[in-house]
C-alpha cells in the first residue's frame, strides 16, 4: 500500500490545535469534578461509584489502542475522532433516563469508549504540528484553561440550580460534548509520512522493556489520582464545600498546571522525560499525603498546586518521552497505549481501590494513593537506566 499523501500544513496549526483543547476540556471540566455526583445523586454506594468509573475506564484501555491503532494503518487521525466525538455526543442523553447499575453501566460503556478515544488522536495530531518542548504546553494550556472555566461554571450553575443536581450534570455534559464535536473539525489533519501496516506497531511497542516501564510507572502515578477524581467532590460537600468551592479548587489546581505549561519549557528541556515523570511522582505522594492529613480549606488549597506536578508534569514528561522514543509511523498506537493503560486502565484500578477504601476509610483513602505514587519512583529510575534517549526500533518486517 503506498503511503498516504501528506495534507499541505495549516496556517496556523497552533490556533487550530489551541481551539480544540478548548472545546475537549470543556467537557473534561465537568465530567472529572461531577460525574461522581451524578452516579451518588441516582442512588450509587461509593463501591458502585468506584465500580462503574472504574468498568468505564477500563474500557479505555481496549478502545484507545484499537482506534488509535486503525488511525496509525491509515495515518488519518482526524476523521476517527470527530467520528468518536459525535458517538459521544449522541450517547449521552441516554443519562437523562438511566437509574439503576445496569443502566449507567451500558450507558457508560458506549460513551466512554468514544470519548477516551477522543484524546490520544488529538495529542498525536497536536505532537505532528508542534514542537513538544516548546509549542505543545503553550498550546495544551488553553485546554487547562478551559477546564479551569467549566469546573468554576459548573459548581456555580449546580449551585444555582439546585434541586436537579443529576439532570443538571448531563445538561451541562450535552452542551460541552456540542461544543467539543465544533471545535474537533478545526483540527489539522497533520498525516504521518508514511502509515504502518499489520500490528507492527503494538508488537513492537509491547516487546520494548523501556516503553512498558514508562506505561508501568506512569499508570502508577495516575492510579494515585483515584480518590481525588473519584470521591473528592463527594468528600468535601460532606465537610459542608459548596459546588462552587469545589469547582473553584479544582480549577486552582489546573491553573498551576496551566502556569507549568506556559512558562515551563525551560524545566522541560532540563529535566527531560524521566525527571518530570520522577517529579510527579515524588511531589504526587506528597499531594495525597495533605489531603490525607485534612480539609483545612487554605491547606487544600495549597495542596491543590501540586497537581501542576502531579498530572501536569506527568503528561509533559509522557508527550516528550513518545516524542523521542516511539517512531512517527507508531504515535497513534503509543497515545492509545499510554491512553489506553494509563488514563484508562491505571487511573480505572485506581477508582476501584478508591471506592472500596473510600468507604471504608473515608480520607484515609488517599494514603493508598500516596503509596501508589511513592512506588512510581524507582521506576522511573529503572526506566532511566533502560533507556539511552534513543528511538524504539521496529521488530522484524512490517
Amino acid at each position: 500500500m503506498p503511503p498516504p499523501q501528506a495534507d499541505p500544513p495549516p496556517r496556523h496549526p497552533a490556533v487550530c490545535l489551541a481551539i480544540f483543547y478548548g472545546g475537549y476540556f470543556l467537557v473534561a471540566g465537568v465530567l472529572f469534578p461531577f460525574w461522581p455526583l451524578l452516579l451518588e445523586g441516582r442512588g450509587m454506594s461509593a463501591g458502585q461509584i468506584g465500580l462503574l468509573l472504574a468498568l468505564a475506564l477500563w474500557l479505555r484501555a481496549a478502545a484507545g489502542p484499537l482506534v488509535a491503532w486503525q488511525a496509525d494503518r491509515t495515518g488519518d487521525s482526524k476523521r476517527p475522532l470527530i467520528a468518536c466525538a459525535a458517538v459521544a455526543l449522541a450517547v449521552m442523553p441516554a443519562f437523562y433516563w438511566a437509574a439503576g447499575f445496569w443502566p449507567l453501566l451500558l450507558a457508560s460503556f458506549v460513551f466512554f469508549f468514544a470519548y477516551s478515544s477522543v484524546g490520544p488522536l488529538a495529542e498525536t495530531i497536536a505532537l505532528r504540528s508542534v514542537s513538544a518542548e516548546q509549542g505543545y504546553g503553550r498550546v495544551r494550556l488553553w485546554g487547562s484553561v478551559s477546564f479551569t472555566a467549566a469546573a468554576i461554571a459548573g459548581g456555580f450553575l449546580l449551585d444555582a440550580w439546585g434541586g436537579l443536581p443529576a439532570a443538571s450534570i448531563v445538561t451541562l455534559m450535552v452542551i460541552t460534548l456540542a461544543v467539543l464535536l465544533a471545535t474537533s473539525f478545526a483540527l489539522p489533519r497533520a498525516r504521518a509520512v508514511q502509515a504502518a501496516r499489520g500490528l507492527a506497531p503494538l508488537k513492537t511497542l509491547l516487546a520494548s522493556k523501556p516503553f512498558l516501564l514508562f506505561i508501568i510507572a506512569t499508570a502508577m502515578i495516575h492510579a494515585g489520582h483515584g480518590v481525588y477524581y473519584g470521591f473528592s467532590a463527594i468528600h468535601w460537600t460532606a465537610e459542608g464545600y459548596s459546588h462552587l468551592t469545589v469547582g473553584l479548587l479544582w480549577g486552582e489546581g489546573v491553573v498551576a498546571e496551566i502556569l507549568l505549561f506556559a512558562f515551563g519549557a525551560p524545566l522541560v528541556r532540563r529535566l527531560g522525560p524521566v525527571g518530570l515523570i520522577a517529579a510527579s511522582a515524588g511531589l504526587g505522594a506528597l499531594r495525597w499525603a495533605v489531603l490525607a492529613l485534612t480539609t483545612e480549606l487554605w491547606i487544600v488549597a495549597a495542596a491543590q498546586l501540586l497537581h501542576a506536578a502531579s498530572f501536569g508534569a506527568m503528561h509533559l514528561g509522557a508527550m516528550l518521552f513518545i516524542t523521542r522514543a516511539v517512531p512517527d509511523a507508531y504515535a497513534n498506537s503509543a497515545q492509545g497505549l499510554l491512553g489506553g493503560l494509563t488514563y484508562g486502565a491505571g487511573l480505572g484500578a485506581g477508582l476501584l481501590l478508591a471506592g472500596w477504601l473510600y468507604g471504608i476509610f473515608g480520607a484515609d483513602a488517599y494514603w493508598s494513593n500516596a503509596a501508589l505514587s511513592a512506588l512510581a519512583l524507582p521506576l522511573t529510575l529503572w526506566l532511566a537506566l533502560a533507556w539511552r534517549g534513543g528511538i524504539i526500533k521496529p521488530r522484524g518486517p512490517e
